[in-house]
């Protein structure tokens, strides 16, 4: 009987999938070899300790489930689910397991579908992204469909997507979500050692970049005329970050989304053509006018408030007369991206002409999302733009504006914003004169 139980357990150690034995309450009896291979864990770190220790915390209850049914005397094919290895990694298995009444205990193989499951997952990922490309209305909406995506493969609770410039010196995150509430500003990649790395025109390996901080990934999207920006993780816990499968898992991914992005900015280019303002791309003062009447026409029949931000840039024509209005052109244009990057997700930025820019924010109680808003953009003002050789340093006049309370209609509103805008640069013009030596 000895000789019996060792060549048994000789041979369920030379298999390559994992065998177990648990009680009914679930604590393991015994497991082979392959176990740790899989798990991580010896047998000697888990036997006498219950296997939903071990679970992935999303996938106990099914387990539970499914370990009742082999225990009312049915046999359990293919069930699938997910542990915690003692890395800290999940790996996904996928089990067969019967009650051995004699015994008393449920005894279960399990392989590892860790690889076939990231297989499909890609997969199901890169189809994913191809039809986002085509069902969603603007890059925003493409975007927020990517971090959903990549959310299934990866931990992209932290998640930036940021964009060059049209002058490709500084990055901007076109959309970001931060758990820890930070908004990142714009980024140049000559200040940032391992984003130059990233981007540089050579075509980059998948695996992690020197320098990079700890607990962040990055891939950068790819096109034939040079990246055009990155994809930017960060995990919740640096210590832990992510590894070399992750980083090409990404790097695969940020390729399927460099091409989307190219789609819909095509795509959207086509359709929205007479709706931009050709410098910047923002909407123009017609689309605007339009959108504008038929918020307010949505405010008052739903009786719900708006606001509407106008800006101007303070001494804009200086820079026109003294560098050209080529550098004018390349400012506005990395007005606008500043400007885009500023705002929420669901406020409408427009380009009035000129050095006029305006803002409308919907379903605004009380004025408090503009009040915000008008924080955010004059801190976003004070970092300098670099336009070519230039180091520009603006400042925007900012007027805002209600409805109802300011105004009973589209012309009033913006009417009445764009007052206050003027109202606020003589005040700005009055403090720099009194602050002059002399």
């Amino acid at each position: 009987m000895p000789m019996r139980r060792s060549v048994s357990e000789n041979f369920l150690d030379l298999l390559l999938d994992a065998v177990c034995a648990v009680t009914s309450s679930g604590n393991f009896v015994f497991v082979n070899a392959a176990f740790e291979r899989i798990f991580g864990y010896g047998a000697e770190e888990v036997v006498g300790r219950n296997m939903m220790e071990f679970v992935h915390p999303d996938d106990r209850e099914p387990t539970l489930q499914a370990a009742r049914r082999v225990m009312e005397g049915h046999l359990q094919l293919h069930f699938e689910n997910r542990y915690i290895r003692k890395d800290g990694s999940t790996v996904h298995i996928r089990w067969t397991a019967r009650w051995v009444e004699s015994a008393g205990v449920r005894v279960a193989v399990a392989h590892d579908i860790t690889e076939l499951h990231r297989a499909r997952s890609v997969q199901a990922a890169l189809y994913a992204i191809s039809e986002a490309a085509h069902a969603a209305q603007d890059l925003y909406a493409l975007f927020e469909s990517v971090h959903g995506i990549i959310g299934s493969l990866l931990d992209a609770r932290n998640f930036a997507v940021l964009l060059f410039d049209d002058g490709r010196q500084m990055l901007y995150p076109a959309y970001q979500v931060d758990a820890t509430g930070q908004v990142p500003g714009p980024v140049s990649p000559e200040e940032t050692p391992w984003l130059a790395a990233l981007l540089s025109p050579a075509p980059a390996e998948a695996g992690p970049v020197a320098d990079m901080p700890a607990g962040m990934l990055a891939a950068a999207l790819p096109t034939q005329d040079g990246p055009i920006g990155a994809l930017v993780l960060r995990s919740e816990d640096p210590e832990q970050g992510y590894g070399r499968a992750d980083a090409e898992l990404l790097h695969f991914i940020a390729a399927q989304v460099a091409t989307a992005i190219e789609r819909k900015q095509l795509h959207v280019g086509l359709q929205t053509l007479a709706q931009r303002d050709q410098l910047t791309q923002l909407f123009n003062r017609r689309s605007f006018v339009d959108r504008l009447a038929a918020a307010v026409r949505t405010a008052k029949e739903h009786q719900t408030e708006l606001s509407l931000l106008f800006l101007d840039l303070d001494e804009f024509k200086r820079v026109n007369d003294s560098l050209g209005h080529v550098t004018g052109d390349r400012l506005l244009q990395s007005v606008a991206d500043r400007l885009s990057a500023t705002v929420r997700s669901a406020d409408l930025v427009a380009r009035l002409g000129g050095d006029e820019f305006v803002v409308l924010l919907e379903q605004d109680a009380d004025g408090r999302g503009a009040e915000m808003l008008v924080n955010r953009i004059e801190q976003a003002f004070v970092q300098p733009f670099l336009v070519g050789e230039a180091v520009l340093t603006m400042r925007p006049s900012i007027g805002a504006a209600r409805f109802p309370a300011d105004a009973q209609d589209a012309e009033q509103l913006l009417g009445h914003a764009d007052a206050a805008m003027y109202s606020a640069k003589r005040k700005r013009a009055a403090s720099r004169a009194l602050a002059a030596p002399g």
